[in-house]
Formats: C-alpha cells, sequence, structure tokens
C-alpha cells in the first residue's frame, strides 16, 4: 500500500491510485491522476490535469515491444508539474526541475535536477538528460537519446534515431538516438539525425540538419551542418 502524508496537500478531485507515495509539503491539484508505483517526493507540486505513472499501450501498430515491468515513477523535491504533463511508468523527475504545460515523458526516462523542459516538449522513451539542462518549447527528444549537463535546446528542435524511417521490418532493434554532450547548445529548428554525437561545448546553428558527430568546442551551421568555426 501506498502512503499519503499528513502534511501533504490533495484537491478532492484528483485520482490516487494504491501503490502510491505521496510526502509532506506536497501539493496535488484539481483532476490529478496518480497511477500505481508512483511517488511524489518533499515539496512537489502538481497542477491541474496532470496525469503520472502512465503505462504505454498500443493496438498493435507500434513496431516497438512494451516490457511488463517498469519501475516506479518519482518526482523529486520541489519540482513543479505545470498543467497537462503527462510522465510515463518508470520515469524519474530530479529536484528542483520544472515541466511546463503539457510536456510528455515517456516511460523509463531520467530527468536531471534543476531542468526545464518546457511547454508541449516531447521526451520519448528511454532517454536521459542531465542536470541544469533547458529544453525549450515544441522541441522532440527521440527515443534511446542522451543529453549531458548544462545542455541548452532551443525551441522546435527535432531529434530522430531511425534511419530506415520506419521501412526496415527489424527498425526497432537498430534504434540509436543521438547523443548530446555536456554544455552544448543547439539552435532554433535545428534537426539531429540518428547517431549523430554532438561534442561537449559545441554549438549548432539554428536550422541547421546534423548529420554527422561535431566535434567538441566548434560551431556548426547549414544543411548539412559544417564546421563554421571555434566556439
Amino acid at each position: 500500500m501506498g502512503k499519503i502524508s499528513e502534511k501533504a496537500t490533495v484537491a478532492a478531485t484528483a485520482v490516487i491510485h494504491e501503490d502510491v507515495v505521496i510526502e509532506e509539503g506536497v501539493v496535488i491539484h484539481d483532476y490529478v491522476v496518480l497511477y500505481p508505483g508512483t511517488v511524489i517526493r518533499r515539496g512537489a507540486e502538481i497542477f491541474d490535469h496532470c496525469i503520472l505513472g502512465k503505462l504505454p499501450t498500443s493496438p498493435g501498430s507500434t513496431a516497438k515491444t512494451y516490457s511488463s515491468e517498469h519501475g516506479i515513477t518519482e518526482i523529486g523535491e520541489e519540482s513543479i508539474l505545470c498543467p497537462g504533463a503527462v510522465i510515463y511508468t518508470g520515469t524519474s523527475v530530479g529536484h528542483h526541475t520544472l515541466l511546463g504545460d503539457h510536456c510528455s515523458i515517456r516511460e523509463k526516462c531520467r530527468v536531471g535536477n534543476y531542468c526545464i523542459i518546457s511547454r508541449l516538449v516531447t521526451v520519448n522513451y528511454e532517454t536521459t538528460i542531465g542536470n541544469h539542462t533547458k529544453i525549450m518549447d515544441n522541441a522532440h527528444i527521440t527515443g534511446n537519446m542522451t543529453i549531458g549537463n548544462h545542455v541548452f535546446i532551443s525551441v522546435l528542435v527535432a531529434t530522430t534515431n531511425d534511419n530506415s524511417m520506419g521501412r526496415s521490418e527489424d527498425a526497432a532493434d537498430h534504434l540509436a538516438g543521438p547523443v548530446i554532450e555536456d554544455d552544448v547548445t543547439v539552435g532554433a529548428g535545428a534537426n539531429i539525425l540518428p547517431g549523430v554525437r554532438i561534442g561537449r561545448n559545441a554549438m549548432v546553428g539554428a536550422g541547421a540538419v546534423v548529420t554527422r558527430d561535431v566535434p567538441a568546442g566548434k560551431v556548426v551551421m547549414g544543411v548539412p551542418a559544417r564546421v563554421i568555426r571555434d566556439v
């Protein structure tokens, strides 16, 4: 069975399933849904219509298969989830992190401390995001991706993990999300293709299409992206 602290504030309209832990100082607003295995740490605030611990589902149209075991869904201390955020099962969010309106984070992801995942950002499955990283509105972070610490990803950035674009029958076995190392900056509207590694402290210009690895400390721009100068 779960445990709800007497020092937590939970709206009467919230739906709290069994095996949920809500620590002291937590505030749960109207129409929040907390599925089994969800843990909300001290001082976090979950705003209206958020859904936590959602199970991934498919009518048979997706190539990816889903495990029956995912682990807990955890929201760290003093973090804030703005209205409509959806966090899937097995995902953990660090402390003092802000999740913007209607963002979505899929199963088995890890989001670090002091991060901002802004409005309408989508983070796909099994992705890791480091500490002090900011991802701005309407960006798409693909599955199986790694993002380091102190990274800034601007609005409308797109990342992908499948070079076959779903045309290969075994595509799900060869997914490779990009790797973005620490201190990288990615400009608005950039596209980062599967398996690309962006080196530490590099900068990707707005609208660039990154088709190959970016060396550390370099600025790349253009279609396809090419090294322009040092940072």
